[in-house]
């Protein structure tokens, strides 16, 4: 099959031609929008959860498309370790906010643009423009606190987009990444948004790992009780089918039963692998009918494609010891969470906090998680079975 046509797009924040078994979020946040936009009234943030390459950013950037669409004022931003969360958030903000004035009265953004003007200089963001000259507004957000900073900010911009008739998306990927100090003031401020009567229409989403929650509540005690979490998980068979099958028809290809059963079985309803497994069939089917063999030459090229890609630069990334863990929790948890304690009799090791130091260095690479106190498990679906084969 030509490869100009194909549908599928494996790879970190590219939008797959069909957005499986997220129908309830869309339709969700479609109550959310037209609350903030008919009502002006905002709703209980979200926290979306779930391991690498279950579609995170796809849905953050599919959330804010719509919402800018809507002429809301959207800023959307990647926590990376080592950089300011503040000078991500202003720097994606200000782009949002010269967008607005060239919508809106200017002379309605006046509040808001002083106010993030203090917000830039109080917490030393570095050089961001508005495209224009705007005093700092004397008294907000001119602390050097962040917690008090960022709340004066979201509640000016919570107060502007009422009275412009639309609503502000806070957009905030990797959020497992912020400091603790910076999942604190994000919490304080929709905290301070939250308890408005009635609530701002600033609704913000936070991404990341399945241990996210509980960092949030370490932050802040009532995290857990400020946010609606919406877990994210692998496609169910029926989503699986739609993932593979539609973007296929749509382009006057169709799968024969045996192959696509062949397929569905090695993506196991990971959503990162069936756009890889999309692509390597369609890239290598000899006809529009996809058969058996099209979908073993396929789904093998895609495993080497995952496993060159995704899962040997984990592999590379860590060291003997934390390799030893590594295939330790690969034999005793089949890709589910282990107890660390289980680990180490598996290892040999006297007690669990002989693993400390690998387990800490492990979750700071990236490559594990603790989904609850005591408990390992990969953050990626698949590795478990990587790590096997490479005995």
């Amino acid at each position: 099959m030509d490869p100009v046509l194909n549908p599928f797009k494996p790879g970190a924040g590219l939008r797959p031609p069909i957005l499986a078994g997220r129908d309830t979020l869309f339709g969700d946040f479609d109550i959310v929008r037209r609350r903030i936009t008919e009502l002006g009234e905002g709703d209980r943030s979200w926290i979306l959860t779930g391991l690498r390459g279950v579609g995170k950013t796809v849905l953050i950037g599919e959330l804010a498309r719509t919402a800018i669409n809507g002429g809301w004022i959207v800023a959307k931003l990647e926590v990376r370790k080592g950089h300011s969360m503040a000078e991500e958030l202003a720097t994606t903000l200000a782009t949002s906010l010269r967008g607005a004035r060239r919508r809106f009265d200017p002379h309605k953004l006046t509040q808001l643009l002083g106010v993030f003007t203090s917000f830039t200089v109080s917490l030393n963001v570095g050089v961001v423009t508005l495209g224009v000259d705007i005093d700092p507004a004397a008294g907000f957000a001119d602390t050097g606190r962040l917690s008090t900073d960022l709340t004066d900010l979201f509640v000016v911009l919570g107060e502007t987009v009422r009275e412009l008739g639309v609503g502000a998306l806070i957009l905030i990927d990797e959020l497992q990444e912020a400091t603790a100090e910076e999942m604190a003031a994000v919490s304080t401020a929709i905290h301070q948004i939250s308890q408005t009567s009635p609530v701002l229409p600033l609704f913000l989403v936070g991404a990341g790992l399945p241990s996210l929650p509980s960092q949030l509540a370490t932050a802040n005690s009532y995290a857990e009780r400020l946010y609606q979490f919406r877990a994210l998980s692998t496609l169910s068979e029926l989503d699986s089918r739609a993932a593979l099958v539609q973007p296929v028809i749509e382009r006057d290809a169709e799968w024969d039963e045996a192959a696509l059963r062949l397929a569905l079985d090695a993506a196991n309803g990971y959503p990162y692998f069936l756009q890889e497994v999309g692509k390597a069939v369609w890239n290598n089917a000899l006809g529009r009918v996809f058969t058996v063999e099209d979908a073993r030459v396929g789904t093998d090229v895609a495993r080497e494609e995952v496993n060159a890609g995704l899962y040997q630069s984990r592999w590379d990334r860590a060291t003997p010891a934390q390799k030893d863990l590594l295939r330790a929790l690969a034999e005793e948890g089949e890709g589910d969470g282990v107890v660390v304690r289980d680990l180490a009799r598996a290892m040999g090791k006297p007690s669990a906090s002989a693993l400390s130091v690998p387990r800490d260095e492990l979750i700071k690479k990236g490559l594990v998680y603790a989904p609850e106190r005591g408990v390992l498990a990969f953050t990626v679906p698949g590795f478990h079975q990587f790590i096997r084969d490479q005995d």
